[in-house]
């Protein structure tokens, strides 16, 4: 990571214009980790567009670099990973667009190095190839891949067997800078109006396996996720201002695709971006005749709808998106707490949002409704929420403006069987 941010600061110093720009910048970003001699390594390039009109950018199939060090240097070529992609692209204002090279390392070098290829501007990047006793003993770790045990009272090295279960990990493990931990369900602190009543909810979640190679066989487990939500109901009018109820909702759920990446889609022709398969605990901490919980399992995927979205690579561009996410669920085990819950939650819903972001994040209006029907005959539940960055202060106050709107059952453990209509408003995150 450090290495990425100094070739960005390096880079967008040496592409910083002095004059209106009309050619495209070349950004190199230095590999993540040791270089291995006579290895293929990948090595990015981003091709940046700094002027104010659109501009077309050749990418080459090949580029030569200078890989230097002390009084010693060696030229040879990179080449293009993806041939198959267009040698010529169109980037917007500020746009831009990464390239993957192979690099074959020289086998006669080892420690640090300049790498310079041959683009505009020179664009160097420093790399450090692994020295001969750092290969040495990659080569004593590398043949045992495979942790075998004999028997009970085999004789064992206790340092191969560190090595040898070091060197399984390292077949599956591969840093990543996507954040493992993030925001699960909408956070909010919202304040009724009638009656009076905060209302907030938190809620994260964490990628258990984010740091396992996509070409390992266990690249699946790159989607498991644990998740913990709280909803809470706070009477802060009160003298005590006492908490009515709470809700603690720890999750284990698995993604079928990547919610986290807006362009990928499993399913393009009905717009489907992922398939979430989940269990969750759900109880109020209470004990006695107020105590609720409940375990249920769920299917949950997710439907997009992108209008008029721009070319991947305008980070700051932005577009409407529309998700509709049905859910059905199944109570698991005994619901002796909730008699007849089903009658009022039911065991499916469907949530419908409208909202202006960019590549990275909402950027500006949002609007979602979710219906709920329970079992029984009209025992259904809407909530509608609002959400909005606050108007010329956003730049320096993050949390959005946040409105709610809820009529129908089941909005706390405690009252599920008690119809409510409320309106709240107050701050939250962006979607």
């Amino acid at each position: 990571m450090r290495r990425f941010l100094i070739s960005m600061v390096f880079g967008l110093f040496m592409a910083y214009p002095a004059v209106a720009e009309t050619t495209a910048k070349a950004i190199l970003i230095a590999p993540d980790g040791l270089l291995w001699p006579g290895e293929v390594t990948s090595v990015d390039v981003m091709f940046t567009n700094p002027s104010d009109a659109p501009l077309e950018v050749k990418i080459p199939g090949r580029v030569s670099y200078v890989l230097s060090g002390g009084t010693d240097s060696i030229r040879g070529q990179l080449t293009r990973v993806n041939a198959s992609t267009p040698a010529t692209q169109t980037l917007s204002p500020g746009a831009f667009v990464t390239q993957t090279y192979e690099l074959t390392v020289p086998a006669a070098w080892t420690g640090f190095a300049r790498l310079e290829v041959d683009l505009p501007e020179k664009p160097v990047v420093l790399v450090e190839v692994a020295s001969p006793a750092t290969q040495s003993a990659r080569a004593v770790r590398a043949p045992s891949t495979e942790l075998t045990l004999t028997s009970a009272n085999a004789a064992t090295d206790e340092g191969s067997v560190i090595e040898t279960i070091s060197a399984a990990v390292d077949d599956v493990y591969q840093p990543t800078e996507d954040a493992p931990f993030g925001i699960h369900e909408p956070m909010y602190f919202v304040y009724g109006l009638n009656p009076d009543e905060v209302k907030f909810q938190i809620s994260f979640k964490y990628r258990l396996f984010h740091n396992i190679k996509d070409t390992s066989p266990l690249r699946w487990l790159q989607n498991l996720n644990v998740a913990y939500t709280q909803l809470s109901f706070w009477d802060f009018d009160s003298a005590s201002k006492p908490f009515r109820d709470s809700s603690y909702k720890p999750e284990l759920f698995f993604d079928i695709g990547d919610p986290s990446h807006p362009e990928d889609l499993i399913f393009p022709g009905l717009g489907l971006r992922h398939v979430r398969v989940g269990f969750m605990h759900e109880s109020n901490g209470q004990d006695g005749l107020a105590s609720r919980s409940l375990n249920y399992a769920y299917v949950q995927p997710e439907f997009v709808y992108d209008f008029e979205r721009p070319a991947q690579g305008c980070r700051e561009c932005e577009w409407w998106e529309l998700s509709v996410k049905p859910k059905t669920w199944m109570y698991v085990g005994s619901t002796a707490d909730n008699p007849d819950i089903d009658d009022f939650r039911g065991h499916a819903e469907i949530a419908v949002r409208l909202m202006q972001r960019n590549e990275r994040r909402q950027s500006g209006l949002g609007l979602m409704a979710s219906l709920r029907k329970g079992d029984a005959q009209e025992k259904a539940t809407l909530q509608i929420d609002a959400t909005t960055p606050f108007p010329f202060i956003q730049k320096l106050f993050t949390p959005n403006l946040h409105a709610q709107f809820i009529s129908g059952y089941s909005e706390s453990l405690l009252g599920f069987d008690q119809k409510d209509t409320r309106f709240r408003v107050g701050v939250g995150t962006r979607w």
